[in-house]
């Protein structure tokens, strides 16, 4: 049962502005932006068609892993926390906690929003990974997961852009030591939030560069989340670098490897590598017209943790690609995690919609 009072205006204004002129013919909606979007979310650089190898079936992908619709009344009251824009609706926008978190000689924070009702009870953590740099402030994406009863926190793990240099600290070799600041985050946030005796459920969750950080938390450091969800994340390095164009390939480089001269590395950091370890819940979420990503990869990692006996499920979108942050696209996502995690978690399926 969804507990939603906000008004009707704030839902008719999110389906985009109508372009008034002169005359009375009418004018197609500009499609609306939202606080937060993405300089790529409309890049042609972004959106084309997902990857698939040599004897896939890209229409037999999209049948075996379909587009399902969400809970309409989760997915209209996400919509209209979206359309409020932090008018009404700001618990984001409180104080939030700088978490200080030790691996080794590594020390980088956590920062940490925390809703009212989880002040002083147990609640499970979302952790999401992006290489964004934490902010404080009022941030739609927050917002919802806050008023589903969510204590939300954003690693700032080497990687996030928060420095040149730290932006750099996870590139090439460096990238397998600094993976294990995923497992150091887990311990913190387990700590920080323990609560009369009661260990936190945790998640873990992020988009692109941070649904690869989730799947490595759930596959090479298993049991260090109870549960995740990567949304355009890659499977198996080697395989997306051998399939994509020669241009990405060589501008992921640095970042990943070669695939002829590093081949031990990317094993090493991709998914698919440590699938036998996985003890908990993964969800992927990928889009047909995203270039960056690999639908087949994503089909055989799902159907090895099937084979396994493992909750796994992968939906592919057709109409998405790499970035989807359209109101109606950010509904749609954040309503799949948020069924996913309450239902791992044993939570009600409830957004607090009063200010």
């Amino acid at each position: 049962m969804l507990r939603a009072s906000l008004s009707p205006l704030l839902l008719s204004g999110l389906g985009g502005l109508l372009l008034l002129g002169a005359c009375s013919r009418p004018v197609a909606p500009v499609p609306p932006r939202v606080l937060g979007a993405h300089a790529d979310a409309d890049s042609p650089r972004v959106v084309g068609a997902a990857l698939v190898r040599d004897g896939d079936s890209r229409q037999e992908l999209l049948r075996r892993h379909p587009r399902v619709e969400p809970d309409a009344a989760l997915k209209d009251t996400l919509r209209a926390v979206l359309a409020d824009s932090g008018q009404r609706l700001r618990w984001s926008a409180a104080p939030v906690e700088d978490l200080t978190c030790d691996n080794g000689d590594v020390r980088f924070r956590i920062q940490v929003r925390v809703p009212p009702s989880c002040q002083e009870r147990a609640c499970p953590v979302l952790a999401f990974y992006t290489t964004g740099c934490p902010r404080p402030g009022y941030h739609w994406r927050p917002e919802f997961f806050l008023r589903a009863g969510f204590i939300y926190a954003e690693p700032a793990v080497r990687g996030t852009r928060c420095s040149e240099d730290w932006a750099r600290a996870d590139d090439g070799p460096l990238r397998v030591e600094a993976a294990t600041d995923l497992e150091a985050a887990s311990r913190c946030l387990r700590q920080r939030f323990t609560r009369d005796g009661v260990v936190p459920r945790l998640g873990i969750l992020g988009w692109s560069y941070g649904g690869n950080q989730t799947l490595v938390g759930m596959t090479r450091f298993a049991g260090s989340y109870d549960a995740g969800f990567a949304l355009a994340a890659k499977t198996d390095l080697a395989s997306f670098l051998a399939q994509t164009s020669p241009e990405l390939r060589r501008a992921r480089a640095a970042e990943y490897g070669d695939p002829e001269k590093d081949a031990e590395r990317l094993r090493a950091i991709s998914p698919v590598t440590w699938v036998d370890r996985v003890e908990a819940p993964i969800a992927l979420m990928l889009g047909a017209r995203d270039p960056k990503v690999s639908l087949s990869d994503a089909d055989v990692f799902v159907r090895a943790l099937r084979a396994r006996g493992q909750d796994a499920s992968l939906m592919i979108v057709p109409e998405h690609a790499h970035l989807t942050e359209r109101p109606e696209e950010i509904a749609f996502e954040h309503a799949h995690l948020l069924q996913f995690f309450t239902a791992r978690f044993g939570m009600p399926l409830r957004v607090e919609t009063r200010p």
